[in-house]
């Protein structure tokens, strides 16, 4: 079944080198609670680096790892049986001659044509995207000094895609009676771009208390600087191979492409800076982040023994690098009096790419309730809107108890015949000393 197998060796090649980067994903607690960041745990410094320089009235040591999955697809219900399909039409244009079912080459070539063009429609609309892996932050707050933060994340990943050059057609051979023979030429490819990113990071946060005060609150202001290494692979597969060929296995084939765009044989490495700054008060937090603030590119590589991607790229089908812009977010929270219930939310200014080709801009409210127990969970919930990419928007919760958190984001609940979704699931572990 080709949307298994797609699926399968994704997953496989995502997890066969660790995941998630603290600029494109939302490490440990915070995918349950939203951009907004969650002040109660360490990987809140992942999303706005001035929460480094909040409350520093208590020295804190903290430590924490998180491992993530994050799948999305479209278009794959009923991509297999569409498949099927279109191969028998093409396998038996002979029988279909002698049933009479075309009266002649011309209609066979329209039929069959027409045929073609609804199945590329189909894989038009298909794509997936699957991540996974792992972010490890240390964070030291101190008194008089501010807040540290020194963090390792990985991400890897791959992503699929769809690119037709030029209209397609159907070539019927009727020369040998009871021989017919149709033969597609679709200028059509399935793409497969895999990815893989090593991030560095440098953050730290200070209150601005001893230099100016506003009302009752304090201004916290953070910078990050983060060393990005990366790899980026464009992987194609022409689609006559899939009509023509009843027996051709594209499923196979495209899991050697994908392994293909999962080894890294060329990486370049770029630094990358983001601000921030936060507001506060008694009862409610306002914060303004900017990611990325000097557009860090990289270039892709065409792998494949077929050199499809190298011609599209040349082209200009395929892009030859990537830019991750700058990014601003701003942010709010709203406390209770003992600011254990915190209303959230968050707002993405432009739309941006990430690292996994799809543009992204987000927007959420979320709500949680941190425990002064040790045995009674932390619980969050929440919703994301996705305004670009594949518009996947997810409702999302978790809970911690003690030093492990489990988070989970879905689009749907509906998983019969891979109906589009977006999932993601984190699990997080975190010591503060």
């Amino acid at each position: 079944m080709i949307k298994r197998k797609l699926l399968a060796v994704a997953v496989t090649g995502a997890l066969s080198s660790s995941a998630m980067a603290s600029t494109f994903h939302n490490a440990g607690s915070i995918l349950g609670y939203g951009d907004a960041g969650n002040t109660h745990t360490l990987f809140n410094n992942f999303q706005n680096p001035a929460s480094l320089g909040g409350d520093t009235s208590k020295r804190l040591w903290g430590l924490g790892a998180s491992g993530s999955i994050e799948i999305e697809y479209t278009g794959m219900a009923g991509i297999d049986g569409d498949t099927e399909s279109l191969q028998n039409d093409f396998d038996n244009v002979a029988i279909d001659f002698f049933n009479n079912v075309y009266a002649d080459q011309a209609e066979a070539e329209a039929a069959l044509g027409q045929s073609v063009d609804n199945y590329l429609d189909q894989f038009r609309a298909l794509g997936m995207n699957v991540q996974a892996g792992v972010s490890v932050p240390l964070v030291v707050q101190t008194t008089n000094w501010g807040g540290f933060m020194l963090a390792a994340s990985v991400t890897s990943g791959s992503s699929t895609g769809f690119v037709q050059v030029a209209p397609a057609s159907v070539t019927v051979d009727t020369s040998t009676p009871g021989s017919e023979q149709a033969t597609a030429t679709t200028n059509a490819g399935f793409t497969v771009t895999g990815y893989q990113m090593t991030e560095l990071t440098l953050g730290y946060g200070m209150d601005l208390d001893r230099y100016f005060k506003i009302g009752n609150g304090s201004m916290n202001a953070g910078v990050r600087f983060k060393m990005l290494t990366a790899g980026f692979n464009h992987y194609a597969f022409e689609l006559d191979g899939i009509i023509n060929d009843s027996q051709a296995d594209f499923g196979d084939d495209l899991s050697d492409g994908i392994e293909d765009s999962m080894t890294f044989d060329n990486t370049s490495s770029a630094m990358a800076v983001d601000l921030g700054l936060q507001y506060n008060a008694k009862n409610y937090m306002l914060g303004v982040t900017l990611e990325n603030i000097n557009s860090p590119s990289f270039d892709y590589t065409a792998v494949g023994t077929n050199n499809a991607a190298q011609t599209l790229m040349d082209s200009g089908y395929l892009a030859k690098d990537i830019t991750l812009d700058a990014k601003g977010r701003v942010e709010g929270a709203y406390f209770s009096q003992n600011r254990r219930w915190t209303l959230a939310g968050f707002y993405d200014l432009n739309k941006t790419m990430a690292i996994s080709g799809l543009e992204t801009q987000k927007a959420g409210v979320s709500a949680s309730y941190a425990s002064n127990i040790w045995f009674a969970p932390d619980l969050r919930v929440g919703y994301t809107n996705e305004s670009a990419g594949n518009a996947m928007s997810r409702i999302h919760g978790g809970l911690t108890v003690g030093p492990i958190s489990l988070d989970l984001a879905l689009n749907s609940t509906n998983f019969e015949e891979f109906e589009d979704n977006s999932i993601a699931a984190n699990v997080a572990v975190e010591f503060k000393f």
